[in-house]
């Protein structure tokens, strides 16, 4: 069979044409990424949540506790909604969702200024939800160390003592359930590259999988040769908007949110195109493989769907399972990720030499492997 001349054009023309007349198509490439990036910065743009609802037990009602709660409540992290007469109680408003932390203020903790030996004031917080418990056990925390750390002051000039002397009540945090933290850049950096990953694979498979007539790739190979340049034009004006969309959002994250990015940014979005385009590859090599499009949006959605949870980014892989750490290692996402991390940390280049590599076998290997496939039902049709 003898191919097109220009079968790089030829694909992509013809994709060109199908995504004008397509406006489904064409919002998967336009309209979709916009809103989730939208979205996901929308949601991370605090940083900090704030006016988190806590309960407050204060067992002493003394002038010390009275003027810790006024501390806690001026502070912008939380909120004291509930003040019930009890632990019982309160903890029962922490399992049912409808305060995040507890602050307990011991019977004589005013008193335990004088005293050598003072009751502990105790924050109990929920910490299943990401960073919601965490930041506002923090937010109580930083509110009592202030009021504490002064009166202690007064209370040692009073008595003529060096400050060295005094015994504040000592603060202490106890988590209730699973502790986690994260701050915006870290989520953003986790969840946007991570949501374009997904999209771009089954972008591939959307735009190779229209191509099967009767499960055969004959009439797409017929009009544009169906080899190496076929596809790369076939799948450019995918990967090219997606990487474009990749960097809109790493122009957002460093540039208007002032996250630095103490590497090198240009890797990064190098690195980031180069995931793309993997991604893109392997899902067409899914299609030419099987012929089924619902078969490659499934693979597609296990790969890549999972590739967040299995990253490292979220959950540690270090005591895991040696298939959880097998199919970390063995997703592309997990290699991107590396390098864009320490990216943002400041490691030298050298160190994304290695991931750089496993990036471009992402895009080689399942390429070759399309182009044989497509090769080998070529001779046998």
């Amino acid at each position: 069979m003898t191919l097109p001349r220009h079968g790089f054009r030829a694909a992509l023309r013809r994709e060109m044409v199908h995504l004008r007349q397509c406006r489904w198509d064409l919002a998967m490439l336009t309209l979709f990424p916009a809103i989730a990036i939208l979205i996901v910065a929308a949601m991370l743009i605090a940083a900090v949540p704030r006016a988190l609802p806590i309960a407050v037990v204060d067992q002493d009602n003394g002038t010390l506790s009275r003027e810790i709660l006024r501390a806690v409540e001026a502070s912008p992290a939380v909120s004291i909604v509930e003040r019930p007469q009890d632990m019982v109680e309160a903890e029962r408003l922490a399992r049912a969702g409808r305060v995040w932390a507890i602050l307990l203020v011991p019977k004589g903790v005013g008193e335990g200024l004088a005293r050598s030996t003072t009751p502990t004031i105790q924050i109990f917080y929920n910490a299943s939800f990401l960073t919601i418990g965490s930041s506002a056990a923090s937010g109580i925390r930083s509110a009592v160390v202030a009021v504490l750390a002064e009166r202690g002051l007064d209370a040692a000039r009073a008595r003529g003592l060096p400050a060295i002397r005094i015994h504040p009540p000592v603060v202490q945090a106890t988590v209730l359930f699973n502790p986690q933290t994260s701050f915006e850049w870290y989520l953003q950096a986790l969840i946007q590259p991570a949501v374009l990953h997904l999209l771009i694979g089954c972008v591939a498979v959307m735009a190779m999988g229209r191509e099967l007539q009767g499960r055969s790739l004959g009439h797409w190979r017929a009009e544009t040769g169906g080899g190496l340049a076929a596809i790369a034009g076939k799948l450019l004006p995918y990967v090219g908007a997606i990487s474009i969309w990749g960097l809109v959002w790493l122009i957002w994250l460093t540039g208007v949110r002032g996250w630095t990015m103490n590497g090198s940014l240009l890797l990064t979005v190098v690195a980031q195109a180069l995931l793309f385009a993997g991604t893109a590859t392997i899902s067409t090599l899914l299609v030419v493989a099987v012929r089924k499009p619902s078969f490659a949006f499934s693979a597609t959605a296990l790969y890549a769907g999972s590739a967040l949870a299995y990253s490292g980014g979220t959950l540690p892989l270090a005591g895991g399972s040696g298939f959880a750490r097998g199919w970390s290692e063995a997703l592309p996402f997990t290699h991107y990720l590396r390098l864009q991390m320490d990216q943002f940390l400041g490691a030298p280049v050298a160190v994304a030499l290695p991931q750089i590599a496993a990036l471009l076998l992402y895009l080689a290997v399942p390429l070759w492997l399309a182009l044989l496939l497509l090769h080998r039902r070529e001779a046998t049709a």
